[in-house]
């Protein structure tokens, strides 16, 4: 019985030192659980001297939306959030406290949350083709519809289509009236709280910063209704856009572009999506009443209401037929305020 004792009385002696520091059944400060013993945590993260994220934010119904300024941090500098510095061995990464190869994980493909629809990542990149998505949707934001109700459901169905967490969404807001900027966030940012998952708002004032977007830093590009820009300055835009090329492989490998138009402004919403190439829209009208969902079982009309009363600020698109990669989603009158246009 003596050696029994003497022998737990030497264990402890060890664990105490640096191998198994227990207090009330839990691992000491400074140390971390490591299988059934605990050990020394590793150096402190430190803040990202590097990093210009702006502090996050709560939305209305307790959800976090993180906005930051600039580019999105690249693989291999942070872990989740973007705000501190990851200690793990290259070429891993830091992901929800876990050291991840994202060079070969289908879930973390080249970025924390990046989920390969192929299951198949090679060298940070996911393989195999997969159809961009461009939604235009007749609503400013202007005026905030209330959480879950259809209009704002509309919204989040498209910008939560890809299957990342968090969902990396670029942010166009250069002539966007700020506070639709936050009303749509935030809608977003609660329906991705009910389904447990994060949204990262890269916010940009630069329409050329848009046309460097690739699929390695970005799922979502949410183009907010520009009401504020000069005549003549939308469609310049495009045309740039659609010239540079970024945004058409973007769409091609997979990304979704999600357009905001509410009539406001020069109302010339409609110049920049045509000449992006996105969408050929060549006028929009100002409309008040009831909408109808077209196509309940399209991803972007799923669990819509139907009908809704919208709120100010919206508009019926004159546009592409319905029928093949185009899904007229919400409508009136047999014409189109929601579309939804799949890219292969």
């Amino acid at each position: 019985m003596l050696r029994t004792r003497e022998a737990f009385v030497a264990l402890a002696l060890v664990a105490c030192a640096d191998v198994n520091s227990v207090v009330g059944g839990a691992c000491a400060e400074g140390y971390v659980q490591q299988g059934e013993t605990c050990v020394r945590a590793p150096a402190s993260t430190a803040p990202d001297p590097t990093a210009d994220a702006a502090p996050p934010t709560d939305d209305s119904d307790g959800g976090t939306i993180t906005r930051e300024a600039g580019s999105h941090p690249k693989a291999g500098n942070s872990g989740g959030g973007g705000d501190t510095v990851a200690f793990c061995a290259a070429p891993e990464i830091l992901c929800a406290g876990v050291c991840l190869d994202p060079t070969n994980d289908p879930n973390n493909c080249g970025a924390c949350g990046k989920v390969c629809p192929s299951n198949s990542c090679v060298a940070g990149q996911c393989v195999g083709s997969a159809p961009g998505h461009v939604v235009v949707i007749g609503h400013d934001y202007a005026s905030a519809p209330s959480t879950f109700s259809s209009q704002a459901r509309v919204l989040s169905n498209a910008v939560l289509m890809p299957a990342s967490n968090p969902l990396r969404v670029m942010s166009y807001e250069e002539f966007a009236s700020a506070s639709a900027v936050s009303n749509a966030e935030s809608l977003v940012a609660a329906e991705a709280k009910q389904l447990g998952r994060g949204v990262s708002f890269v916010a940009t004032t630069s329409s050329a910063t848009v046309a460097t977007i690739d699929e390695t830093s970005y799922d979502v590009l949410l183009v907010h209704d520009q009401r504020e820009a000069p005549s003549g300055t939308l469609g310049t835009i495009g045309s740039s856009w659609e010239s540079d090329g970024h945004v058409a492989e973007f769409l091609h490998s997979g990304g979704v572009v999600v357009v905001l138009t509410g009539g406001g402004g020069v109302g010339e919403m409609p110049a920049l999506v045509s000449n992006a190439g996105l969408l050929s829209v060549t006028s929009e009208t100002s409309i008040t009443g009831a909408l109808t969902v077209l196509a309940p079982a399209d991803a972007v009309g799923s669990g819509v209401v139907s009908p809704y009363i919208p709120k100010p600020s919206t508009v019926t698109l004159d546009t592409e037929a319905n029928g093949g990669d185009v899904v007229w989603v919400v409508g009136q009158d047999g014409a189109p305020v929601v579309v939804h246009k799949v890219m292969p």
